[in-house]
């Protein structure tokens, strides 16, 4: 039995006329689309399933007599007929089942039958925070990425659709996993995206995954604004000048332009030294709570306790931002970060662009 994927795909409301009228009408189809592992392998649901292989052998060959194995190892229950009714109840009767030429030991026919464990408790991925697949996209652009951990040794395949689309998915290019945290990344083109038109249809991501085994399909669904995630800002440049102290940084590379029209938000985080700690780095959790931010222009005039170690945090679309200071800096800025985010949607922050200070002078250019 070919496992297939159905998906009713999301209706947009509204009122619409001529052409625009029929396009939604069509994405409010069912759309079946093709999964890769259906050519591959043989699914069926724990639910004592029966299933008939046949070995399509020729009658020369039953005339000298066949044999049916499964993982290599003969079977003996009606393991020499051409045909061979299975009743799949759980994971010992599923493998790779074989049909071979007595005379010759030579491989007929094989058949890969797979349990499918989709509404089972059964992962095969790693869970984190509920979510089992991370995508991401730096820009809004054609290319997203979409990444997993594997509890165990498995196969992927990766594909998307669009709502609507009336055809077999699209196919992502895998990397395999090459850390110890074996991380899967799939990397997704959709041709159709025009960063300059309004995105109607969402995204649905899938992954099949398949051991020795079982199977299990895991879907995502999303538009490319949803999974925004900016590539890290370049590195900031800071000019020290007695009570002052001006930070500028620069939108990285990769995002959209014009930055008009495409513009982003940044975070300026300033770290102060105290005396006891003066060499001290601390590290910019990204899984902190987020302390609310003010704007850059409202951040009054900051007067820095020798004794303390101070952070100071807020946000700007300005490239340039100023702090003004009640004394001198002097050998007391420790360290200066900036991460963005896309202004409009609220995405996901971009990792920090830091810069440390050793010591600064009372006019410079860092």
């Amino acid at each position: 039995m070919w496992h297939l994927y159905t998906k009713k795909t999301r209706e947009v409301g509204g009122e619409m006329v001529g052409h625009l009228l029929l396009c939604l009408w069509f994405s409010s189809l069912t759309v079946a689309v093709k999964m890769a592992f259906e050519e591959k392998y043989t699914i069926v649901n724990k639910t004592n399933q029966f299933v008939q292989l046949n070995c399509e052998a020729s009658p020369d060959q039953l005339r000298t007599g066949i044999h049916w194995r499964l993982d290599g190892v003969p079977l003996s229950k009606n393991a020499h007929s051409n045909t061979l009714d299975l009743e799949v109840t759980d994971r010992p009767d599923a493998g790779n089942y074989s049909c071979h030429a007595n005379s010759t030991a030579a491989l007929l026919k094989h058949y890969y039958i797979l349990i499918d464990v989709e509404r089972q408790a059964d992962k095969i991925l790693e869970e984190t925070n509920g979510k089992c697949i991370t995508c991401q996209a730096e820009r809004f652009g054609k290319t997203f990425t979409c990444f997993w951990k594997e509890r165990e040794k498995a196969k992927f395949s990766a594909s998307f659709h669009r709502d609507g689309w009336n055809g077999d998915s699209k196919g992502c290019v895998l990397t395999p996993c090459k850390t110890s945290d074996c991380t899967v990344q799939a990397t997704c083109t959709d041709q159709t995206f025009s960063p300059y038109a309004e995105e109607l249809r969402q995204i649905t991501f899938t992954v099949e995954t398949a051991t020795s085994k079982r199977y299990k399909k895991y879907t995502e669904h999303f538009y490319i604004r949803d999974i925004l995630k900016p590539a890290a800002p370049k590195e900031p440049t800071i000019i020290v000048r007695s009570h002052k102290l001006q930070v500028n940084w620069q939108y990285p590379d990769s995002w959209n332009s014009p930055h008009s029209y495409f513009p982003l938000q940044a975070q300026v985080s300033v770290e102060l030294t105290c005396r006891k700690n003066k060499h001290k780095r601390h590290i910019w959790n990204k899984d902190a709570a987020v302390e609310p931010l003010i704007q850059c222009c409202d951040v009054p005039e900051i007067q820095h306790r020798p004794k303390r170690y101070q952070k100071i945090s807020c946000y700007t679309e300005n490239p340039s931002v100023v702090f003004s200071f009640t004394k001198k800096l002097s050998h007391k800025i420790g360290r200066i970060c900036v991460r963005v985010r896309e202004l409009f949607f609220n995405s996901t922050w971009s990792e920090p662009s830091c810069k440390s200070c050793q010591a600064t002078k009372r006019s410079g250019r860092y």
